[in-house]
């Protein structure tokens, strides 16, 4: 079985590395730029395989998986492969993982090892994952070995953000640029995976994707279901209190975070699922036709019920269009309890009328 067999997409920057490969062109520094969680580092790392394997075959790109390069790449014990990443938790990559600690700077780290000589045969791979993450210090630090790298050493940076790299930095890698994944790519993987229950759980999932499968995961948080699902039901009653509804969603943020930028992310989320669940009940109301993200059953008895309603193609338009005013009260940096307060109590006395009628 082929080593890409389970990464999804990116079949352009395969074919690209197989030919570079094919024609002794490889560059010795890279950086790849795209969304987070669409598969950049797995991509790196299949990459890394195959430039170590001892044995490839006719493709370049396929490792053998068995010969003394793959096992021990495999088993996670290459000498010759080196990975640093920013660690769970830190939002700046440490220069320690660069050039060592204070006490042993330029003596450990990766800028040390990647001055080693590789084994006989054999290449050093570096992949520095969350580069954009570097601090200036740090980056400076990396910058002579990303100027100068070892001889038969391949440096592969890995960012999601390329306007908070050191142009520095940019400037001396070959950028490679990967697209969002296809929403079937992460239906795929998100039912491979087992991270749903249900394939509609996953269509909904990868419509609000943006092709990214981390942001898929997040989307199925158990707490952000919870808070959607209370969303959807409390949206689709005749009647419901918007203070109420918002001091519930409120709490709920809570319990998923008290820092200030995790609510404001969840929060983009549940205005988010607002405006689906409008945009779904007005294509509904247009036909048989469902919307992108597919039917959401409580949007489906919303629209009839506000089929009787006049107008009703103008309420949806505004209603939406004051969801959308939310979304940007929070980028900014109004406070996500007084955003979800005025959105919310707002829809309910727009929506007041829809409730008297039969």
């Amino acid at each position: 079985m082929s080593i890409w067999t389970s990464l999804r997409g990116h079949l352009e920057q395969r074919e690209m590395f197989r030919r570079a490969i094919q024609r002794h062109r490889l560059s010795q520094a890279y950086l790849f730029v795209g969304p987070e969680g669409i598969g950049k580092h797995q991509f790196a790392r299949r990459l890394a395989q195959s430039l170590l394997c001892r044995e490839p075959g006719g493709d370049p790109l396929e490792a053998c998986g068995e010969c003394p390069g793959c096992r021990p790449f495999l088993a996670g014990s290459h000498p010759d492969f080196l990975s640093v990443g920013c660690p769970v938790g830190k939002r700046e990559l440490p220069i320690s993982l660069i050039v060592g600690s204070e006490e042993r700077r330029g003596k450990e780290g990766l800028c040390h090892d990647l001055s080693l000589a590789p084994l006989p045969g054999s290449r050093k791979v570096a992949i520095v994952d969350d580069a954009d993450t570097m601090g200036e210090e740090c980056a400076n630090s990396f910058l002579k070995t990303l100027e100068e790298p070892p001889e038969r050493a391949i440096l592969i940076l890995i960012a999601s953000n390329l306007d908070a790299l050191l142009t520095t930095i940019r400037s001396r890698c070959q950028l490679i640029r990967f697209s969002p994944l296809e929403n079937s790519d992460i239906e795929s993987l998100l039912l491979q995976q087992d991270l749903v229950q249900s394939a509609a759980e996953a269509q909904f999932a990868s419509a609000l994707s943006g092709g990214s499968l981390a942001i898929a995961k997040q989307l199925l948080e158990p707490e952000l279901r919870l808070l959607r699902s209370l969303l959807y039901s409390q949206l689709s009653q005749p009647n419901f209190s918007g203070l109420g509804l918002s001091k519930q969603l409120t709490e709920g943020l809570s319990k998923i975070s008290t820092e200030t930028p995790v609510q404001r992310i969840y929060g983009q989320w549940l205005i988010r699922f607002t405006i689906e669940f409008f945009r779904e009940t007005l294509w509904i109301l247009h036909g048989p036709a469902t919307g992108v993200i597919g039917t959401i059953p409580e949007a489906e008895s919303f629209a009839r019920r506000l089929a009787n309603y006049p107008d009703y193609d103008e309420l949806l338009g505004s209603l939406i269009e004051r969801t959308i005013d939310a979304s940007s009260h929070i980028d900014q940096n109004v406070s996500v309890p007084m955003t979800l307060d005025s959105l919310f109590d707002g829809l309910c006395h727009q929506l007041k009328p829809v409730a008297t009628t039969r």
